[in-house]
């Protein structure tokens, strides 16, 4: 690495001597200001506005971006970097990028981790109403961020709040309540936004904004997250491989073992509301009300018949708003079937009013945490005839491919170590994309539609670490019969 002194004479001479050598390449913004940017260092004497005209003049310019489509081999030009460790990357903007993140939970601490490591934030403001919890968040971030209380149904200060960032991370649940306020909020400030709704009927009604979003020149990613936002880009990856595609199934598995464990949350609520009343599903080309919990047999390409229960979640939705012409769009849960039964009761308790979705919550926790050996013999025997072992995450479709019926199935061969950090990650990753200039569109749309799947998969690969690490071009698995 060649360190400048001196004044702009000195640059000069070092900006020659790199075109014979072909080291650090030159980039030049918008605004003339010159920076080595592979080590992001600023050349001394830029700010004279000298060596901008003498290098026009001497020589054209050259200006290398690396991409994300992949070439020949399966290898691709974004470089690679251990997770907490925000890579050199040649092309990058130095702008001043200010990112606010609302949410200073376990989900949006991670999320502010994770982006704070990065060249491309240059400031980063955790929000929260309790700014005890922001400012421990903020002491994770890398020295950049500061922490601010902030009420975000106080309309007024949280627009205000907005306009001083460059993209807003939105981690404030629960998102029927908050996710489309907040999200107008961000289209009135004229800010490009993220999110981790998990939430299927505010789903929808934010990509009804999405007109409005595009008028005001606001991005919206909705959803990025695990599922959704993992989920939503395996569909892609399913998508793309099929020319007519009647069915299209997002999974996710909660017989696997991962890091978390079942305690008593907003996420235990949430769950129980998925699990009862009408859940979104897409039949016959169009959103109806379904039952959760009903039972929904498919067959995994190179695994084997399996049955899955309803559940409410944005996939069914947001699949239907991206691809249309898809015929039917499903979530299903894949347990144990000792369990539904279980499950059930819940449901009906919930639908006839004889528990609310707190009572039901806590019930389910103490219930598992009850669970003696009887259970768990059920359990074990259940699994022996309930079929095959699915992926924690997985999105199946089956359609036609050259006129030929085909299903195909795509998931992850390894994953983060939990669910908060499966979940905030996403999160991180996403606005860094869009920060790069990688986002797909304006307006509002979920990860399918914002971003290019093997893109994301190449800066996720490393952080997934269970059970083993893969090569980013074998994390995601492709299976099809």
């Amino acid at each position: 690495m060649v360190f400048l002194v001196g004044g702009p004479l000195v640059s000069v001479a070092f900006g020659l001597l790199e075109l014979f050598i072909n080291t650090p390449v030159m980039f030049i913004n918008h605004h003339g200001l010159e920076r080595w940017v592979d080590a992001g260092l600023e050349i001394p004497g830029a700010g004279t506005g000298l060596v901008y005209p003498l290098f026009l003049v001497l020589f054209p310019l050259r200006h290398e971006v690396w991409d994300c489509r992949h070439v020949g081999g399966g290898k691709s030009y974004l470089g690679m970097h251990a997770p907490g460790k925000g890579p050199q990357r040649k092309g990058v903007n130095r702008m001043a990028r200010n990112v606010l993140l609302l949410g200073a939970g376990a989900m949006g601490a991670l999320a502010a981790k994770t982006i704070s490591a990065y060249e491309e934030v240059d400031e980063l403001v955790v929000a929260d109403l309790n700014v005890s919890s922001a400012q421990k968040t903020a002491l994770m971030c890398q020295g950049k961020a500061s922490a601010e209380a902030v009420d975000v149904t106080d309309r007024q200060a949280l627009v205000a709040l907005m306009r001083k960032s460059d993209v807003v991370m939105n981690c404030v649940g629960p998102f029927f309540r908050f996710g489309v306020p907040v999200l107008e909020a961000a289209i009135e400030a004229g800010v490009d936004y993220l999110d981790i709704c998990d939430d299927p009927q505010p789903t929808r009604e934010m990509l009804d904004l999405d007109e409005k979003a595009k008028a005001a020149g606001v991005a919206a990613i909705i959803g990025m997250g695990a599922s959704p936002g993992i989920n939503n880009l395996l569909g892609a990856c399913v998508r793309e491989r099929l020319d007519e595609v009647d069915l299209l199934m997002a999974g996710w598995n909660i017989e696997e073992k991962t890091g978390d464990s079942l305690e008593y949350s907003a996420a235990i609520v949430h769950w129980m509301e998925q699990c009862s009343g009408a859940i979104l599903e897409c039949k016959d080309g169009r959103l109806v009300d379904g039952k959760p919990l009903e039972n929904m047999t498919i067959r995994y390409p190179g695994r084997g018949k399996r049955t899955l229960y309803s559940v409410g979640h944005p996939e069914p939705v947001s699949f239907h708003y991206s691809w249309p012409e898809v015929k039917e769009t499903h979530c299903g849960m894949v347990m144990p079937s000792a369990w539904i039964g279980l499950f059930r009761q819940y449901r009906d308790a919930i639908d006839s009013r004889r528990m609310t979705l707190e009572e039901a919550g806590k019930s389910l926790v103490e219930s598992s945490s009850k669970a003696g050996w009887i259970d768990g013999l059920l359990t074990t025997l259940s699994r022996l005839v309930d079929g095959p072992r699915l992926p924690l995450f997985f999105v199946l479709g089956k359609g036609k491919r050259d006129g030929q019926p085909r299903t195909v199935a795509a998931s992850m061969r390894a994953t983060p170590p939990d669910m908060a950090t499966m979940t905030g990650i996403p999160l991180a990753l996403g606005a860094l994309m869009h920060l790069r200039g990688r986002t797909l569109r304006k307006g509002v749309a979920a990860p399918e539609k914002a971003f290019e799947p093997r893109a994301f998969f190449e800066l996720f690969a490393p952080y997934c670490t269970l059970p083993r690490p893969y090569p980013a071009e074998e994390l995601v698995e492709l299976t099809e019969e």
